[in-house]
């Protein structure tokens, strides 16, 4: 599901309300594999009654890494416009079978476990007086939009989340625990886009709550640092790599695929890196949208993190083709008509997509190559310093449970309360999470969100982004508590004109529309395939 505009899905028609689920229940599979590892099967089994269709997406790029498409046909109509599906990739097709089935699991069952849950209505500062501070989250920690009118005594509503280090219940504004809109209640209008950023699942909590965190610091860590504000820190990657990364660059070479390894940032004694790159020749990219194709990863252990950027960049590539290009591209690997029955059942939130990413997107397919690699020439592939890999920091992580221990631990250490909304079905044998960290920031380039951290960040760059004095239309007040304030020595004010104006043309690299809106609405047009 892709992260709508914020009042769309508020404004869908519920035909009905949404039944009672049977876990476990058999449903109807087309494509996948008679023999499915053991993790899909449990994936599977926690899914709403639905049609399960799966293809591999590999042949729609020469690199060939194993890519599988799963989607859910739901046939709950409550779900209107409900089209929850999961892309996974990895070094062989097991992998990348239960990235995409567990992706699906991330994306839906959020919403089965809170729209049920108990919420309490009323501000900051009222359930402070019923419950305690420790037992509230505050709004004005949670990386508001510059200029919101949202503080302590604005009336929200909540949803219990987990304190991890205790297992205390914290309330949370919806704004921030929900993953979509069928969670809200009627009529509720968020104080901001909801996304999913901190989504995970595995085996067990544990493993998801780590899987979730580290795409948080993932994206906290780069996200002023990469697409259009892109530092050009390319990895020296002479020294220090095992076979396996070594061997997947040098076939990506091979190829004609020019990988640009880069570095963003090493906080909390992680690797942060992002893998981004083109076709040498561009007249060899599938589709010119793959050349905006990105991997990105977080890991205490920096080949791993390597490892996993490089297999994503990989999947992007075919990830945005079969999503963004043509849709008679995408129908060379699916079943017959699965593209126009997609179309069909995700319509009605297609309808109500957010306008800038469609807008952007439609701008940026019907580019030729060269014109879209001109675009991004001098941000996304930008060479402009080097750091040795062997200099980034390191620390073995043998599993998922370890790696999602050690970064829990180090937010921990840094003085970080890391918080989990639980979304596993009751006794699912899988564990679904939607990780919270207040402090750590999120889409501050796209939708304005911006906190302490991010404007210390651009203050240490002297970035005119953050500026002091009169406040204005688009210079607007980041939202701080009091004591932040204080550390700042005055009100800092966010430019949100400039920050658009930094984005620019390079929008469709922070949203995308669903996949295959932007084709279908140019073959609406009369100008797509």
């Amino acid at each position: 599901m892709s992260e709508h505009d914020q009042d769309a899905r508020a404004r869908n028609p519920r035909v009905t309300a949404p039944r009672a689920y049977t876990y476990g229940a058999k449903r109807r599979i087309e494509g996948l594999p008679a023999s499915l590892p053991e993790p899909v099967r449990a994936y599977l089994d926690i899914l709403p009654e639905g049609r399960i269709v799966g293809f591999p997406l590999a042949p729609l790029d020469r690199t060939g890494i194993p890519v599988w498409f799963v989607s859910l046909f739901l046939d709950d109509p409550f779900f209107v416009g409900a089209m929850p599906s999961g892309i996974g990739y990895g070094a062989t097709d097991e992998e990348a079978l239960i990235g995409a089935v567990a992706e699906i699991a991330e994306n839906l069952m959020p919403s089965l476990a809170v729209m049920p849950r108990k919420k309490e209505r009323g501000s900051y500062t009222d359930l402070v007086k019923v419950f305690g501070a420790g037992s509230v989250a505050d709004p004005l920690t949670l990386c508001l939009p510059a200029g919101s009118s949202v503080g302590r005594d604005t009336v929200l509503e909540w949803t219990p989340a987990i304190r991890a280090r205790t297992g205390e219940s914290v309330w949370m504004p919806l704004d921030i625990a929900a993953t979509d809109y069928f969670e809200l209640s009627e009529g509720y209008k968020p104080f901001t886009n909801l996304i999913t950023n901190g989504l995970g699942a595995g085996p067990d909590t544990d493993f998801a709550l780590g899987h979730g965190l580290l795409e948080l610091l993932q994206r906290d860590g780069n996200g002023l640092l990469f697409r259009a504000l892109d530092q050009g820190v390319m990895l020296d990657l002479s020294e220090g790599l095992g076979p396996e990364t070594r061997g997947m660059l040098d076939r990506l070479d091979a190829l004609g695929i020019k990988a640009l390894p880069k570095f963003a940032t090493d906080q909390f004694g992680l690797t942060n890196i992002y893998v981004v790159g083109h076709d040498r020749n561009l007249a060899d990219t599938p589709v010119p949208i793959a050349l905006s194709a990105c991997g990105e990863a977080c890991d205490p252990d920096r080949e791993r993190a390597l490892r996993k950027a490089l297999l994503e960049f990989q999947a992007a590539r075919v990830r945005k083709a079969f999503g963004h290009g043509p849709l008679s591209f995408a129908e060379r690997v699916t079943p017959p008509g699965y593209v126009q029955a997609f179309i069909d059942k995700a319509l009605p939130s297609l309808d109500l997509e957010e306008s800038r990413a469609l807008k952007a997107m439609l701008d940026w397919i019907v580019l030729p190559a060269e014109d879209l690699a001109a675009t991004l020439r001098d941000t996304v592939y930008s060479e402009r310093s080097t750091k040795k890999f062997t200099d980034l920091p390191t620390t073995p992580a043998p599993d998922g449970h370890a790696r999602g221990r050690i970064a829990r631990e180090r937010l921990e250490e840094a003085g970080f309360d890391v918080l989990y909304v639980d979304c596993a079905p009751p006794g699912g044998g899988v564990g679904v999470v939607k990780a919270i960290v207040p402090g750590l920031e999120v889409e501050t380039m796209s939708y304005h969100r911006i906190g302490e951290r991010n404007t210390q960040k651009l203050i240490e760059r002297d970035h005119p982004l953050i500026r002091f004095g009169e406040a204005s239309e688009t210079l607007r007040p980041v939202r701080l508590t009091p004591e932040a304030l204080e550390r700042f020595g005055g009100q800092p004010l966010f430019d949100t004109a400039l920050a658009d104006r930094i984005v620019g043309a390079h929008y469709p690299l922070y949203r995308e529309p669903e996949s295959h809106h932007a084709p279908f609405r140019l073959r609406q047009q009369g100008r797509g395939a």
